[in-house]
């Protein structure tokens, strides 16, 4: 094997196990819905919550355990799926969005490991 064929081979590799880690649900949110759509959709309430008032609007990031994942205690940040609202209504979700986001409104987010 080459190189490119190695780089190929790691590549396919990290995306199938990213997308193995990815949270289903998430996949049926849709913008603009409000909280209550949004629980109904998780089906479970958010391991964490974070709470921001910026720009004249009130964030909040609820922070879900993967579908596959039993929450605990300890469960860091980034193995967490963010599901961002302002005001009231669904704006985004996922650590690529939260992420961009975060930097425009300088919240601090956690680095990815």
């Amino acid at each position: 094997m080459n190189i490119p064929q190695i780089r190929r081979i790691v590549t396919v590799v990290a995306i199938v196990g990213v997308a193995a880690c990815s949270d289903a649900r998430l996949k049926k949110l849709s913008v603009g819905i409000e909280q209550d759509s949004v629980a109904a959709v998780m089906g479970s309430e958010p391991h964490r919550t974070e709470s921001y008032q910026t720009e004249g609007k009130f964030w909040e990031v609820m922070l879900y355990a993967r579908g596959d994942e039993a929450p605990e205690d300890s469960v860091t940040w980034r193995k967490l799926s963010p599901v961002v609202m302002a005001d009231g209504k669904l704006v985004g979700w996922g650590w690529d969005y939260w992420q961009k986001e975060a930097e425009t409104l300088n919240i601090p987010v956690p680095p990815a490991k």
